[in-house]
């Protein structure tokens, strides 16, 4: 069992104080001895059981193979096992278990068939923990059944849903056969089918009924209906009166009610939806429930949004706003929290409602009811942290009419007529933002004719807010908030009474003027969201002074607001897409990323971190510890996590949310990327990797047609941007972000790799050696048929795949490599005529290397940091040169083991493979020499001195424009800053030039 996964089990009192003592000091040879003996003196199986769990800690491989050949003799006879042998067994074997040997092949039955014996006895629910901690459903299921069957009229009903649970989750799982499966799937909804009907038809239940009581209990049944049953018989059962959502609803129960909305959005099920809502919402009204527990703002959305698409939609929006008229008049004694929610909901109706049945009540002529109930909210929230968050989608779906009345009219008359200046302060800086937002609407830009007054017009819009001739967005615009903000950013330094106000706001509205100065400089530098078809470096497409201006402006505000995680997360892409890794790791660590989010945080800073900079890894503590560690202690066992505390609580719901998210972890994009990082780091200094990825154990559920799931979570950016364009993540990743294709590239590559550093362990010499070199060919060519189809087939498989220019050519090269080999090994000395295919392979990978760009000058300021930005680039150069470089080798050592093996002179290889292998060896050399040099010399350009004011002069050019920026950030602030800056390039440098470059 699990108590005794890593310690041995407690002997029977029965044992002998002797062979007890020997055992708990763990003198293991004694142990053996003494067992040995009193099993010929008692013919006891239990003293057998004690010698083989003894000798399976000894060194021998058939002493700890002993216990494997016992389990397996055991359920071959059919007989009923004795726990506690099974017990010592279980301790002997934990090596074992996962890898050589399935535990559902021996102990889970043996444990399956133990409780059918002793169903009555304590012992048999430690025996279901022990199956479900190794995931044995099959066994599991088996003894829920057993213990359901025999319990079924005690009071503890957990039995039963134990039983169905179990084999729920057997049916959907693969351990489960195809003929088996839609038995089990039968059997679950027909258990819970015929409790749901008790339930149904009985007055009261007693605590022995086999119906449904609980909440838990009542979810489960929806869960399991939705995925084994039909969606009629969904619907129908969610309007049943003791078991539907509204039912439930009266009695406090919230959680099917809101699930159910969710599947019903997915199904379309506009009609069922508005229905449900306009009843929950009743409910409120007429106290049958709290008033506030259905005012949710995720049910209001979802009821607005049902009334505008519902059957009858006038009649169906006019109840909307009834409903919504009698919850604004309750809203005096609602708590703040639902008071939000009313006025959300109020402004959510508003843009759902047509205009024609509206009539607010207001003075204001000209104002839309949209503008107008948006001025209501934030006449009430608008010193509120979310207040933006909150009205900005509004806000984005305003016509321009609307927007221009709302930006001149509503907005500046907020905080009233004679404001403090807090107020004052606070709404210049929402304005700041929302002036930013509406740079990323369309409607804020209208189209004009290519040629204008026989003129050829170089831009193709024309802006509504200052008329004129605009890009998407437009660029006099973001200049003018750039402008507006740093007024309002130096007004604030600048009064004392401002200063000391800011602690008791919700939010430093300095950050929120930093923010939307940052992100319109950084577009106005040129960046743009990430296209994998994109030809150009970084530094030849945007304007170095401009985005050098927005680090400086955001890193400045950092050490104002050291705490906001969103402007810190937004600087640590800046500086990785600079280059500066060793500082983006500085601003990481303080975040301190908890256990439970690291597989969705951590691609923001580990993704392509190997390519980037190497040299973090050769620290004291290794870079992806906090990773690994997460993986392998959540994923050590085959069970999801705490189960059984589920199981134990009779949390059914969470069982089924625990085993997806198990499910999704164990095939998660962070998870390879946490193992391939690492890896290339390992590789780059020439360390030793201690295992294949193939066999490691993080790996063991991911095969070639396991979709990776990538659940990176950007919400923590600070996004000022509209739904009409990408959001500002897409312009500041280095490349692509994780993906299913990506993640199985890097996986066969790395299979490659494996197999061509692979190194026989020296004291290994096969009594055959021509056996064992026929079976070692055929293994080789097997991995290599399988990955070089593999990689060719993920490449061509999507036209958009998600990769770098950079990482399409390193894959593309070693999907050639790879068949390349496999055809060099498959042609004889002998044969007449080498097939021409290999001359064809190694022509294409010369070539495509010649296409990786190993080098920039490196003569100047700009080049230099050019070069900087592109690490990426040049470091997937370095491992194509290397790839190339060991695949010729691998080859050639191929065939000197051939010709040592038999002096014939007949093996070997063609010696045209040998001529190719040695000029594709060549060209591999060529490329590292070419990186290596590079990194030389980028070393020697940033030895230098001057460099602190070389980035300053980049930052601040004489013809540039930078006024804003200095008033806000001062002299001496901006010098400390480019000294981290090129602190962090030098750093970078210096771990590149330390790799091993064989």
């Amino acid at each position: 069992m699990s108590n005794y996964a890593y310690s041995p089990p407690p002997l029977k009192n029965s044992v002998d104080m002797q062979l007890q003592s020997a055992f708990s000091d763990g003198n293991w040879p004694t142990v053996v001895r003494l067992a040995s003996k009193r099993f010929a003196t008692f013919k006891d199986p239990y003293y057998e059981a004690i010698k083989i769990c003894a000798e399976s800690q000894l060194d021998g491989t058939a002493e700890k193979c002993a216990a494997l050949v016992a389990i397996d003799e055991l359920v071959k006879s059919k007989k009923t096992p004795d726990i506690d042998a099974l017990e010592l067994y279980e301790f002997a074997c934990r090596d074992f278990l996962g890898y050589e040997v399935e535990y559902a092949d021996g102990l889970g039955p043996l444990r399956a068939r133990w409780v059918k014996a002793n169903a009555t006895s304590p012992l048999a629910v430690q025996c279901l923990q022990s199956c479900l901690m190794y995931w044995d459903l099959v066994s599991a299921q088996q003894i829920a059944t057993t213990l359901d069957k025999t319990f079924a009229n005690s009071p503890d009903r957990r039995y039963m849903f134990w039983s169905i649970t179990l084999t729920f989750l057997l049916s959907i799982s693969p351990q489960c056969t195809e003929a088996s499966r839609k038995i089990y799937s039968m059997l679950t909804v027909r258990q819970l089918e015929k409790a749901a009907d008790l339930t149904e038809s009985s007055e009261k239940l007693e605590k022995t009924a086999r119906g449904l009581l609980t909440e838990e209990e009542v979810c489960l049944y929806y869960k399991v209906l939705l995925s084994h049953g039909t969606k009629e018989e969904f619907l129908t059962r969610l309007q049943s009166p003791k078991l539907g959502a509204i039912a439930q609803l009266r009695q406090s129960r919230k959680l099917l009610f809101c699930e159910a909305l969710d599947v019903l959005e997915k199904w379309g099920k506009w009609d069922h939806i508005y229905n449900l809502c306009r009843e929950a919402l009743n409910l409120g009204l007429e106290e049958v429930t709290t008033p506030f527990l259905v005012c949710d703002l995720r049910i209001w959305k979802k009821f607005a949004s049902s009334a505008s698409k519902a059957t009858d939609n006038d009649a169906a929006l006019a109840e909307v706003q009834k409903t919504l008229n009698k919850f604004i008049e309750l809203k005096d004694k609602a708590t703040p929290m639902y008071k939000k929610n009313i006025s959300l909901a109020l402004l959510e109706t508003t843009f759902k409602l047509p205009s024609t049945t509206l009539n607010p009540n207001h003075d204001q002529s000209g104002l839309s009811p949209r503008v107008v109930q948006i001025g209501l909210y934030l006449d009430q929230y608008y010193e509120r942290l979310a207040a933006f968050d909150d009205i900005k989608g509004y806000v984005a779906d305003l016509s321009f009419e609307e927007i221009k009345s709302f930006m001149d009219d509503v907005l500046p008359k907020i905080p009233g007529e004679n404001p403090e200046n807090k107020n004052e302060i606070i709404i210049k800086a929402m304005e700041c933002k929302l002036r930013y937002l509406l740079t990323t609407c369309p409607q804020t830009l209208s189209p004009q004719s290519s040629v204008i007054d026989g003129e050829s017009q170089r831009k193709p819009y024309k802006c509504r807010f200052c008329s004129r001739p605009a890009s998407s967005p437009c660029e006099f615009c973001l200049k003018k908030i750039v402008s507006d903000a740093a007024d309002t950013y130096s007004k604030i330094t600048a009064d004392k009474e401002l200063l000391a106000a800011i602690p008791g706001l919700d939010r430093d509205p300095r950050l929120d003027l930093a923010v939307a100065m940052g992100t319109a400089l950084l577009k106005l530098a040129g960046l743009r969201p990430y296209s994998s078809d994109a030809t150009h470096s970084l530094w030849e497409v945007i304007q170095p002074s401009l985005l050098f201006q927005a680090v400086l402006l955001l890193d400045n505000q950092l050490q104002i607001t050291p705490n906001d995680n969103g402007l810190r997360l937004l600087l640590i892409q800046l500086y990785l897409l600079l280059g500066c890794a060793s500082y983006a790791y500085q601003l990481w660590v303080p975040m301190g990323v908890k256990r439970t989010i690291q597989d969705a945080l951590s691609p923001l800073f580990f993704d392509r971190i190997s390519t980037i900079a190497p040299g973090l890894f050769q620290g004291t503590r290794p870079l992806m510890e906090p990773l690994r560690t997460y993986y392998s202690y959540t994923l050590q066992n085959p069970s999801p996590l705490r189960i059984w505390d589920a199981f134990s609580s009779g949390s059914y719901t969470s069982i089924l949310d625990m085993t997806e998210y198990d499910k999704t972890l164990r095939t998660s994009c962070t998870l390879m990327m946490t193992l391939v990082e690492e890896r290339r780091a390992t590789r780059s200094f020439g360390g030793k990797i201690d295992i294949d990825i193939d066999d490691h154990p993080l790996t063991a559920d991911i095969f070639d047609d396991t979709v990776l799931v990538n659940k990176t979570d950007y919400g923590s950016f600070p996004n000022l941007e509209s739904v009409y364009g990408a959001p500002i993540q897409e312009y500041l990743r280095l490349g692509p972000g994780l993906s299913n294709e990506r993640s199985h590239l890097h996986y066969y590559t790395e299979k490659y790799l494996d197999l061509l550093t692979y190194k026989v362990p020296q004291p290994y010499k096969p009594a055959k050696p021509a056996d064992a070199a026929a079976r070692e060919k055929a293994y080789t060519l097997e991995v290599l048929s399988h990955v070089s189809e593999t990689l060719t087939t993920l490449l061509q498989s999507s036209q958009s795949i998600p990769l770098t220019p950079a990482e399409h050519t390193y894959f593309s090269i070693l999907s050639l490599l790879s068949s390349a080999v496999s055809i060099a090994l498959s042609t004889p000395r002998t044969d007449s005529h080498p097939p021409e295919t290999l001359s064809l392979l190694t022509t294409s990978i010369k070539s495509a290397a010649g296409t990786l760009r190993t080098g920039f000058s490196t003569t100047s300021t700009e080049k230099i940091i050019g070069s900087l930005t592109e690490l990426h680039s040049t470091a997937l150069a370095r491992d194509t040169g290397i790839a190339i470089k060991q695949s010729a080798a691998f080859v050639l050592a191929w065939n000197e083991k051939e010709n040592a093996r038999d002096r014939s002179g007949r093996s070997g290889l063609h010696k045209e493979v040998i001529s190719e292998m040695k000029a594709l060896e060549a060209a591999g050399v060529k490329v590292v020499g070419e990186v290596k040099a590079h990194f030389g010399k980028l070393k020697e350009g940033l030895s230098e001195s001057g460099w602190l004011d070389r980035v300053l002069e980049v930052t601040f050019p004489e013809d540039g424009e930078d006024e804003a920026v200095r008033r806000v950030v001062k002299g001496g602030e901006e010098e400390e800053w480019a000294g981290r800056v090129v602190d962090s390039w030098r750093e970078s440098v210096k771990g590149w030039v330390s790799v091993n470059w064989q």
